[in-house]
């Protein structure tokens, strides 16, 4: 059942203009989307509560580091399906359901109402609501009056506190103005959302990357993705994936140089071992005493980049 979701998903965003990457099917993200500025990590769930913390901590890391929104897409929530028109959040991760990303992406059309403890809410424009109540000559007293509420509470509200849809209604009523603001979906990550230790890598990966910052990089470690960390120089990032044995290396640089194609980076396999190939799917591959011989980030870079005009030089003589 996950797999025709899967495919509603993708067909919108296809529908929406983007490119997608090969599916990964990892416990963070199943795939990446590009249209234009907007990248998307994508997870696909029917029931978004089983989107679980460590899965979050995930995406999350690989969206920061690329620049990207997480986003989470589903069917529902326990028992209840997920609304039309609704934001959720799952960990901090913002999921809506297939019609609202059809309404987003393909129609333009952004949701109001998001859902949170004790139910759905808006945002409201403070100053709008403000400007309102002063071109009315209404004081904070009386529309706390007509509304109900306290003068406090309206003070709030023009400071930008959120309400429910019923008292959000009544305010653009009696102010017979718009107040409740538009939601986005496409929101990056931001450094405070992000934790800074890891524990889950193995003696190799540690290794590994402690090399490619010994060269020069700065390496910023992902969990539960097809690469084991995004590895960055100036502007250049590298996809930078560590595999003990070429046990599916074939299906990983696939995977790996398509997301990096997305997300416009670079991507490098970097192998314990013997290996047949010096590139993969657009896609560099290194074997773990070639990257202990190197001396800084030129030499890494002119290495890659070698392998990868190399294997576009093969697919030309090929075609």
């Amino acid at each position: 059942m996950k797999e025709v979701l899967l495919s509603k998903v993708m067909d919108v965003l296809h529908e929406g203009g983007f490119v997608l990457s090969e599916r990964c099917n990892t416990k963070s993200f199943d795939f990446a989307a590009r249209r234009e500025d907007v990248l998307l990590l994508v997870k696909v769930l029917r029931n978004i509560d089983a989107f679980g913390e460590a899965a979050a901590i995930g995406i999350k890391r690989a969206a920061f580091c690329l620049l990207a929104s997480p986003l989470l897409v589903g069917e529902r929530k326990g028992a209840f399906p997920l609304e039309d028109g609704v934001v959720y959040r799952r960990h901090g991760v913002v999921a809506v359901n297939v019609n609202t990303l059809r309404d987003y992406f393909v129609m333009h059309i952004r949701p109001y109402v998001y859902c949170a403890p004790g139910g759905l809410y808006v945002n409201i424009d403070g100053e709008e609501m403000r400007r309102a109540r002063e071109r009315k000559d209404l004081s904070l007293g009386d529309v706390a009056s007509e509304l109900g509420l306290s003068r406090r509470c309206v003070r709030k509200y023009e400071e930008g506190m959120s309400t429910n849809i019923e008292v959000a209604l009544k305010m653009e009523e009696l102010l017979e103005t718009m107040l409740i603001k538009p939601l986005e979906i496409t929101q990056r990550v931001c450094d405070a959302e992000i934790p800074k230790n890891l524990s889950d890598i193995s003696n190799l990966e540690r290794y590994v990357l402690c090399m490619m910052t010994r060269l020069g990089f700065n390496v910023f470690e992902t969990i539960h993705t097809p690469f084991r960390a995004v590895s960055q120089h100036e502007l250049d990032k590298i996809l930078t994936g560590v595999l003990r044995s070429t046990k599916n290396i074939i299906r990983r640089a696939k995977i790996v140089g398509s997301i990096s194609y997305v997300t416009k980076t670079k991507s490098v396999l970097i192998v314990s071992g013997n290996v047949e190939h010096e590139s993969l799917s657009n896609t560099a591959v290194i074997r773990k005493d070639e990257l202990e011989q190197m001396r800084d980030v030129d030499d890494f870079t002119d290495v890659v980049e070698e392998r990868l005009k190399s294997e576009g030089r093969m697919g030309a003589l090929g075609s």
